[in-house]
């Protein structure tokens, strides 16, 4: 391989080179779980109890 200056500057990246970086450090990833969702709220539909 041919020494290249870089004197500090990015160099780009093609989309197809970046597509198959992610591809490779997502093999070992596990899908994510779908998160559970939150029991519905249950409200009072009569009025409370008047303490005297």
């Amino acid at each position: 391989m041919a020494n290249t200056n870089n004197n500090g500057t990015a160099q780009s990246v093609t989309t197809k080179d970046f597509n198959e970086r992610v591809k490779r450090t997502l093999v070992d990833k596990l899908d994510p779980q779908p998160k559970a969702k939150p029991a519905p709220r249950r409200f009072r539909t009569t009025a409370p109890v008047a303490a005297d």
